[in-house]
């Protein structure tokens, strides 16, 4: 791949903490994020909702008050930025977020899937704890120039060397909370899902296909190594 023409850097925050729950989207103005605009929520989780709000609610039609939900509490949050402008984004859902899941799939009215099934299959056994990649996330001037590739690897190779901060919840220590043994699961967008599969994903069909904010999702895997 060509060098970038762009100055992109990346940088990484630990879970904000429940104050972002409270925070009123419709105050998020992603072309004017400053520190002072909301004080006490962290800048760069600032810079990150903004990408978001950019790529999901005003591209994709996504809704804006569904943006915000209890995983960015507890979740760390990665982005890029081109020198002071914030990119792109992407977020890591610890292991007690995912194991207190329900583990059952939802249908609307028209029998479509809103949440994948979470029940074993041939790629998973239903009980291993797993963390899980969400808010993927490039502006569409910055996509197809490796960012979005470098924030999952830097992502995941920090998770090998974090596994015991990745397996302990709020309120939890290490060794009260089931233990992550490197299995990561990507909810997907389906028309990306060859993107995925060349960040070395495999697709479960298991999990089914499901529709949330209009827009399809699959469910996939990957192991990394986890540094002990």
């Amino acid at each position: 791949m060509p060098p970038s023409p762009f100055n992109v850097t990346t940088s990484h925050i630990p879970p904000p903490g429940p104050t972002v729950l409270s925070l009123p989207p419709i105050l998020i103005d992603p072309h004017n994020i400053s520190a002072e605009s909301l004080p006490g929520v962290p800048i760069l989780f600032l810079r990150a909702l903004g990408v978001r709000i950019l790529v999901f609610v005003n591209e994709q039609g996504c809704s804006l008050y569904n943006e915000i939900d209890a995983d960015d509490a507890r979740s760390w949050h990665w982005i890029a930025s081109d020198g002071e402008n914030p990119v792109a984004t992407m977020r890591l859902v610890p292991v007690s977020t995912i194991t207190e899941e329900v583990h059952d799939a939802k249908e609307n009215s028209d029998g479509l899937l809103t949440k994948p099934y979470h029940r074993a299959t041939k790629m998973w056994d239903g009980r291993e704890p797993y963390i899980k990649i969400g808010r993927m996330a490039t502006l569409a001037e910055y996509r197809g120039k490796g960012i979005a590739q470098t924030l999952v690897d830097e992502s995941l190779g920090w998770a090998k060397a974090h596994a015991a901060e990745l397996s302990s919840g709020e309120g939890k220590q290490p060794g009260d909370a089931p233990q992550w043994r490197g299995l990561v699961l990507s909810h997907a967008q389906k028309s990306v899902q060859r993107w995925w599969g060349k960040m070395g994903f495999e697709f479960d069909e298991g999990l089914g296909v499901w529709w949330e904010e209009g827009i399809e999702h699959v469910g996939m895997w990957r192991r990394v190594e986890v540094l002990r």
